[in-house]
């Protein structure tokens, strides 16, 4: 099938083609497809013949193929060219946008002996002491155990299980806590009472001083 447009003299040649069957599309297709349309369409348009024909009202008519005998080619100017800019790619994340890890937590920790408000039996004043800690202590990123009695650190008290010796009668007072590097408190348990009973000295060695005979 013959293709052709009829235009007026004074029209300009070389975009007729393109207005024809570009235009038409431009609305209804994304700019990136539309200029790649665009440049294939130039392309077979630059490597095909124009025929060119005036008629005797003085329009112009333009085809493809020969119209009538006495069709002229012409020649056409080059076409402009579409330079397109590559887009660049998208950068991936560096490491100083990374997020940030999140801080080790640990689950739990308690003390498992004493109970709480127990009282135990201690002569000589000795006791052991038992904490347990979930997960367990993270040596790697410093941690330390420290145990506290009384209000005082328990000095070389790291670890879950200690023997203290002598202590003193009556109600004591502990605490088991995690730190970190920075000494700064990372987990604890709450403060517990317990009660140390032991044997006052001399007790029971007094003898019972008979009465006197009534006068």
């Amino acid at each position: 099938m013959n293709t052709y447009a009829t235009i007026d003299t004074g029209s300009n040649e070389k975009y007729f083609l393109y207005l024809y069957f570009i235009l038409g599309y431009a609305e209804r297709m994304r700019p990136i497809l539309f200029i790649l349309f665009i440049s294939l369409s130039l392309s077979l348009f630059a490597a095909s013949k124009i025929y060119k024909k005036v008629n005797p009202d003085g329009s112009v008519e333009y085809s493809d193929v020969p119209l009538v005998p006495g069709a002229k080619p012409i020649k056409l100017k080059p076409l402009p060219t579409v330079n397109m800019t590559p887009v660049a790619p998208a950068h991936p994340r560096s490491s100083s946008h990374a997020p940030a890890t999140k801080p080790f937590r640990y689950e739990s920790i308690r003390i498992l002996s004493p109970q709480a408000d127990e009282a135990i039996r201690s002569n000589n004043g000795n006791l052991r002491i038992k904490g347990e800690l979930t997960p367990s202590l993270q040596s790697n990123l410093k941690h330390h155990l420290q145990w506290q009695m009384d209000g005082k650190i328990l000095a070389g008290a790291n670890s879950l299980n200690l023997n203290l010796k002598n202590l003193d009668r009556g109600t004591h007072k502990l605490q088991l806590r995690v730190l970190n590097a920075n000494g700064k408190v990372v987990i604890r348990t709450p403060t517990i009472s317990f009660h140390i009973l032991r044997v006052a000295l001399g007790a029971g060695n007094t003898l019972a001083r008979p009465l006197k005979n009534a006068p």
